[in-house]
């Protein structure tokens, strides 16, 4: 799980290095199947788009916002191609 500000930027810089995974079990059975990584993006606070000061400053909501979804094969084929690291952008749905 990470933990976005406002204008989308890491809560806490100083564990920037944390926002990562490694999955260590897939067997190459798995790996020949169709896998996504897929991020749900929910949205914590007031139930207003544009956070009025209206209501209680209080009761803060959590609720889905987005989805974004990227293919294991495209991020595997790139790797190998080119032999280097490679950023993935992935598109939110809203």
């Amino acid at each position: 799980m990470v933990r976005l500000n406002k204008n989308g930027g890491p809560r806490n810089p100083e564990k920037i290095d944390r926002m990562c995974a490694l999955f260590t079990d897939l067997s190459s059975k798995d790996m020949k199947r169709d896998l996504y990584i897929v991020a749900h993006v929910i949205r914590i606070g007031r139930m207003l788009l544009n956070d009025s000061k209206k209501g209680p400053p209080h009761l803060h909501y959590r609720r889905p916002y987005g989805c974004a979804v990227l293919s294991i094969m495209d991020v595997l084929q790139s790797i190998t191609e080119i032999k280097e690291e490679k950023d993935f952008v992935l598109k939110v749905y809203t």
